[in-house]
């Protein structure tokens, strides 16, 4: 089966879309679309119609997509479509990549989907298939700690928060959860030791770090006059 030269171009020209675009193989925070006016959203739309048209054609031979397509392509369009809120195709597009071959990105994007939308255990598994292509995988660590705190499991959760932060020391989300299981445990030391390795990085930490300095005073000065009384 020979490849299609308007398929290549396409995939050549959408590849080149979502480098400007600034879509990649990892789901930021902020949608990179928002920046785009309403024509270049329209614009990009279009393309991605004209490409999935012709990937339609040979959506079912998985091994000429495997020669032939960017599986990173198929990836950045789930993105695509989990930015514009449309989280069934997008996991349609993970799935597809999967088909094809394995991918850590596709399995991380996908239990992100699922963990929003609550379903935990398969989330959790998403991630561990993620971190078994790529042990040095912090975000997934990182959230897969999420999901065991929110199970009730704070123990095994402060496991893969302790890798997480060895793998990215300076990670904000990643020191923040281990600060908040030690103020839980009524570790303030250990806790502001977290906060304040990333406070030059994450000022929303500068007020609990704060409190916590303040109450580590007043509880010295509360053992200091303890101890005079006695």
């Amino acid at each position: 089966m020979n490849f299609p030269n308007d398929l290549y171009n396409y995939q050549s020209s959408l590849s080149q879309a979502f480098d400007n675009a600034g879509i990649t193989q990892e789901i930021k925070n902020d949608s990179p679309l928002d920046e785009y006016s309403s024509q270049e959203r329209d614009q990009l739309a279009f393309l991605i119609e004209k490409f999935e048209l012709k990937l339609d054609e040979i959506r079912s031979n998985l091994d000429f997509i495997a020669d032939s397509l960017d599986q990173r392509l198929l990836i950045r369009l789930g993105n695509y479509y989990f930015f514009e809120g449309d989280s069934v195709q997008a996991m349609e597009y993970y799935d597809l990549s999967n088909s094809v071959d394995e991918n850590e990105w596709a399995h991380f994007n996908s239990a992100l989907i699922l963990e929003t939308q609550g379903h935990l255990t398969e989330a959790f598994d998403r991630f561990d298939q993620a971190i078994k292509l790529k042990p040095d995988f912090p975000q997934a660590l990182r959230h897969q700690a999420t999901i065991l705190t929110s199970q009730g499991k704070p123990e095994i959760a402060l496991e893969k928060l302790l890798k997480s932060r060895e793998l990215n020391p300076n990670d904000p989300d990643t020191n923040k959860l281990l600060a908040n299981y030690y103020i839980e445990h009524g570790e303030k030391d250990e806790a502001l030791s977290h906060l304040k390795s990333i406070h030059h990085r994450d000022s929303s930490v500068t007020e609990t770090i704060e409190e916590l300095e303040q109450r580590k005073s007043l509880f010295k000065r509360l053992s200091s006059i303890f101890r005079k009384k006695n």
